[in-house]
């Protein structure tokens, strides 16, 4: 016997709005219970989905109930940046405005772009920091003179 349509959006939405893990229109046909053509799964989770209830990404879903606490879970925390990520601090608009300014004005400068100018002036500043700090422990390691 077949449950009424609204009840099943019900049930569908109970069971796919805590899964932690993302979820695909196969995974949910294999663990459900009920008989139903694939047309109303996925009018469900199109419904859903125009409902702010799930997103969607490819051929996975995922409630936004677990993105939102995952986000809430890991807002402060410091993230892992792989090798194979990389990170953009933010940039104020009116220094990238500056800088895009003074590429402008001075082309002899090589500069390419505005990346390119932040990670050689970065790049500089360290070098700088970095022999003030070498500096600064080599005065440390000398015995002092009394």
């Amino acid at each position: 016997m077949m449950i009424p349509w609204e009840v099943f959006k019900e049930q569908l939405l109970e069971f796919v709005e805590d899964r932690e893990e993302p979820f695909t229109f196969e995974f949910l046909k294999a663990n459900c219970n009920q008989p139903l053509e694939d047309r109303r799964f996925l009018e469900a989770l199109y419904e859903f989905e125009e409902d702010g209830k799930i997103v969607r990404l490819d051929h996975h879903y995922l409630s936004t109930r677990v993105m939102l606490r995952r986000w809430i879970r890991d807002r402060g925390k410091p993230q892992l940046i792989s090798e194979d990520i990389s990170y953009e601090p933010p940039v104020p608009h009116g220094l990238i405005d500056q800088i895009e300014e003074l590429l402008e004005e001075r082309p002899e400068l090589g500069y390419i772009d505005v990346d390119e100018f932040v990670r050689d002036a970065v790049r500089r500043l360290m070098e700088q920091f970095g022999k003030k700090l070498k500096g600064r422990s080599d005065k440390e390691s000398q015995p002092s003179k009394r």
